[in-house]
């Protein structure tokens, strides 16, 4: 397994700017600030729904980072994640301040969803 280097992690969190890339990546930004906002407004005694939260916001991350290749299934795991955590959270969820950013989070990573599919998943 290859040594983890801190400055190389920090640098692909980091936008990119060639083409495409750079809309990736504001809409992963705004789905990950989006999830750790409902994270943080469900109440203590939710634990799944800020689990759920939590885990959308970090498979934001995983797909920042490039973990898998765009069209390995790994790939769109962390896609469809991203997608489908939020909706289930506001669906499970009793925090009803938050349910619209659930929502919304999980409208853009549908569209992240297939957007990413369209051009660059597809052969």
């Amino acid at each position: 397994m290859p040594d983890v280097n801190i400055q190389e992690v920090i640098a692909n969190l980091l936008p990119r700017t060639d083409g495409f890339n750079l809309v990736y990546d504001i809409f992963l930004y705004i789905i990950f600030v989006l999830n750790l906002i409902l994270m943080f407004g469900q109440s203590d005694k939710q634990t799944i729904p800020t689990i759920f939260a939590g885990g959308a916001a970090a498979l934001a991350v995983i797909a920042k980072l490039d973990v898998f290749t765009p069209k390995t299934f790994g790939s769109l795991i962390v896609n469809a994640g991203m997608f489908v955590l939020p909706l289930i959270v506001v669906g499970i969820s009793r925090a009803k301040k938050v349910q619209p950013l659930g929502v919304i989070s999980g409208v853009l990573a549908a569209i992240y969803f297939f957007m990413f599919w369209f051009f660059s998943q597809r052969s």
